[in-house]
C-alpha cells in the first residue's frame, strides 16, 4: 500500500491567525508538514517553531523562500505586506496561501495574480467562511435552485466584545479591508454569475467616538447593487457584547436560506434566570473546521488537484468593493464599480 508524501509548508507571519494556521498544519492535517516558520520579530518564529516541532525558523522572509525544502507558504503577515510577499513566493516557485486581503490596491492584486500564473503555482485566499458547513450548504442550495433567483442578500460580521483594540494602532479603513472583505467575498459567492455594479457605504466610530476625527471606523453598513437586479447589505461592528456573530441570508424568488449562528450549539439552558445559550467568542473556535478545511484543500491543489478555494480573481473582486466603499464614505455618495 503506497503512502502519499506530505506537502512541506512554511508559515510567514507568526501572529495570532498565523500561529493557528501553523497549528492546523502541524496538528490537524495528516498530509502536510510544517517545515519552517518566518517572522521578523525577534524570537517569534523560533518560539512557535519550538512549540509545534517545526525544524526551521527564520527572521528573514527571503531565507525561507530560498529554502528548497519549502513547497508552499502560508502568508499571515500584516495586510500591507501580503502582495509583495506573495509575488516573491511565486517567483521562488512556492505555492501561495494568502490571508485576506490579498492586496490593498488593485494594481498590487493584479501583480499577485500575474506572478502566480506566470510561475504556474496555486494561489488560494483565506476566505474561510466558504468552508463553514452552513455557508457551504447554503451555496449548494442556491446552486440547486432551491431559492430561485436571489433578490435580497445579507452578510454580517460582529466581532466579540468588549472591544479591546487600539484605535490609534488600527490601520485606516480596516473595517473594509480586513473585516467586511469577508462579507464582500461571501455575497459575491452566494450570488453566482452576478456582477456588482454600485456601492453605497456608511461608516462611523460608535464604539470609540473619541477617535472619529482621526479617521477610525468601528461600525459600517454597505449596500451593493448587482447587475441581475439583486440587492445586498453587509454590516460590521467591532464589539458585539453577546459574542462572535457571523451570519448570512439569501432571499430569492422561490425561498430563503439563512446561514451562521452565534450560538455554540443547540443546547439551551432553562433555569431560574430564564432561557440562555452559550455563544462563540473567538473566530478560531467558531470556524475551526473551516480554517482546517481550506488548508486541506490548498494542500490538494499543491499536489496538482484543481483549485476549489477562493482564487486571486475572487480576492480582487472583493477588494474592488472595499475600495469603492472607501470612496463612498470619503465622498459621501454612491460609487459605480465600472472603474474598478
Amino acid at each position: 500500500m503506497s503512502s502519499i508524501r506530505p506537502v512541506n509548508i512554511a508559515l510567514i507571519g507568526a501572529g495570532r491567525i498565523g500561529s493557528f494556521h501553523a497549528e492546523s498544519v502541524a496538528r490537524r492535517l495528516v498530509d502536510a508538514n510544517l517545515v519552517a516558520i518566518a517572522d521578523p520579530a525577534s524570537g517569534a518564529a523560533e518560539a512557535l517553531a519550538s512549540k509545534l516541532d517545526a525544524p526551521k525558523s527564520f527572521t528573514d522572509v527571503a531565507a525561507v523562500l530560498a529554502d528548497p525544502d519549502v513547497e508552499a507558504v502560508i502568508i499571515a503577515t500584516p495586510a500591507r505586506f501580503h502582495s509583495s510577499i506573495a509575488v516573491q513566493a511565486a517567483e521562488a516557485g512556492k505555492a501561495v496561501f494568502c490571508e485576506k486581503p490579498m492586496a490593498l490596491t488593485l494594481e498590487d492584486a493584479n501583480r499577485v495574480i500575474a506572478a502566480t500564473k506566470s510561475a504556474k503555482v496555486p494561489l488560494q485566499i483565506g476566505f474561510n467562511r466558504r468552508w463553514d458547513q452552513s455557508f457551504a450548504e447554503g451555496r449548494a442550495a442556491i446552486d440547486e435552485g432551491k431559492v430561485g433567483t436571489p433578490q435580497l442578500l445579507r452578510s454580517l460580521t460582529r466581532d466579540p466584545g468588549p472591544y479591546g483594540g487600539s484605535p490609534e494602532k488600527t490601520p485606516l479603513w480596516t473595517i473594509f479591508y480586513e473585516t467586511l472583505i469577508h462579507d464582500f467575498d461571501t455575497l459575491l459567492w452566494l450570488n453566482p454569475g452576478a456582477r456588482p455594479v454600485e456601492v453605497t457605504a456608511i461608516a462611523d466610530a460608535l464604539i470609540r467616538p473619541d477617535f472619529k476625527d482621526k479617521g477610525f471606523h468601528d461600525t459600517a453598513v454597505v449596500t451593493i447593487r448587482f447587475d441581475n437586479g439583486s440587492i445586498a447589505v453587509a454590516e460590521a461592528n467591532f464589539s458585539a457584547s453577546y459574542g462572535y456573530d457571523i451570519r448570512g441570508e439569501v432571499f430569492g424568488s422561490d425561498g430563503m436560506i439563512t446561514m451562521g449562528d452565534v450560538r455554540r450549539s443547540s443546547m439551551t439552558l432553562f433555569d431560574k434566570n430564564g432561557v440562555s445559550n452559550d455563544t462563540w467568542r473567538r473566530d478560531t473556535d467558531h470556524f475551526v473546521h473551516g480554517y482546517t478545511a481550506q488548508l486541506a484543500s490548498f494542500v490538494n491543489a499543491v499536489r496538482g488537484a484543481a483549485l476549489v478555494g477562493p482564487t486571486g480573481e475572487d480576492a480582487r473582486a472583493a477588494l474592488a468593493i472595499a475600495l469603492a466603499c472607501i470612496k463612498s464614505v470619503s465622498e459621501n455618495r454612491t460609487v459605480s464599480l465600472s472603474g474598478f
